[in-house]
């Protein structure tokens, strides 16, 4: 990325100093990321505090067991999610998001707001009631399925052209109805389709690029991106390499994270695009459990704390003011006050 000049500079401070920024995909837990998250000047994230799998368990062979276990996973969520609730409360520094006016209210107050999410819908188990009592706890986030079939979606792995369950069927009407944001990522195509045919409200896709530059199974096509953005819903840019170029290593450049997102604005509009870096642990058991070892984010961005350097690359692509406000976090502030109660 080229260099600034002194006023682009300024702009670019100014600009991201006003601006409320959200995450829409982050996996580190209160306060593991908390010095970043205000170094960024990041206004809230959606905390994906569980997922379908125990991906980052010392034991490979649990790790591979809980792919398919679909029972089980209520109860210890639960007690998970009154953890860190109670962890953001006792912290000054943070507040709990619930709706987009929390979202203000953080921004007003200076601090960082965490709003609970799952990357996984198995911890719903058979249960509509477990979604409400969730909820009540403060869960406002759901992406239905992480990769493997479970008792709401068939997931992106599925090869036999299954989408949503009658009972994934209850729970999108029910999160609807709740005031809950569905999150389609990792959901197989059937189930894509039938979600956005079924929500009443618009939709997340919290961490994905375009197919068209990448190749990777996660990421959408460009019919698929302007489906989702017709339906008022969001599309968040997965910050990994191998998610905007489609290989491992070497590490992504900025250039090649903004060339996704122009490319997500030309198809879809710059009313629809936001930002879902995946920033998580990365220990040694999760490489070995997933198969995953050489995953990397791009330079400037390896962290939350590097958000400045993302709005530098928005002013030298020639985005005004309003638009950069728009992808940084306005647009999923608004689907925010579209979805949440």
């Amino acid at each position: 990325m080229s260099e600034l000049n002194y006023h682009q500079e300024e702009r670019a401070r100014r600009v991201h100093e006003e601006s409320i920024i959200l995450l829409a995909h982050d996996h580190h837990a209160p306060t593991q990321d908390l010095e970043d998250l205000q170094q960024g000047k990041v206004t809230a994230k959606i905390l994906m505090a569980f997922l379908d799998a125990r991906a980052w368990s010392p034991d490979p062979d649990d790790y591979n067991r809980s792919t398919t276990e679909v029972y089980g996973w209520f109860s210890p969520a639960l007690e998970m999610y009154r953890d860190i609730r109670s962890r953001i409360e006792s912290t000054p520094e943070l507040a709990l998001i619930r709706n987009s006016g929390d979202v203000l209210e953080a921004k007003r107050q200076g601090k960082t707001g965490i709003l609970l999410g799952a990357e996984g819908g198995k911890l719903v188990e058979d249960r509509i009631e477990n979604l409400r009592v969730l909820y009540d706890v403060g869960l406002r986030h759901v992406l239905l399925t992480w990769a493997f079939n479970n008792l709401l979606s068939a997931g992106e792995l599925d090869r036999g052209g299954r989408g949503l369950t009658e009972f994934g069927r209850e729970v999108v009407a029910e999160m609807n109805r709740l005031g809950m944001i569905i999150d389609i990522t990792h959901v197989s195509r059937p189930a894509m389709r039938e979600i956005l045919e079924l929500s009443a409200r618009p939709v997340l896709n919290s961490h994905t690029t375009l197919k068209s530059i990448s190749n990777r199974l996660p990421a959408l096509t460009d019919q698929e991106v302007r489906e989702l953005a017709n339906k008022g819903g969001v599309i968040a840019l997965h910050f990994m390499t191998h998610m905007l170029t489609g290989r491992f290593t070497p590490q992504a450049e900025m250039e090649e994270l903004l060339l996704q997102l122009d490319s997500i604005v030309k198809v879809g509009g710059i009313e629809c695009v936001a930002l879902g870096p995946d920033y998580f642990s990365n220990t040694e058991d999760f490489k070995r459990n997933t198969g995953q070892w050489d995953l990397t984010f791009p330079e400037g961005l390896e962290t939350a704390a590097g958000m400045l350097n993302l709005t530098r690359g928005l002013v030298v692509h020639g985005y005004s003011d309003a638009a950069i406000k728009k992808i940084l976090g306005g647009n999923l502030l608004r689907l925010f006050s579209e979805t949440l109660n």
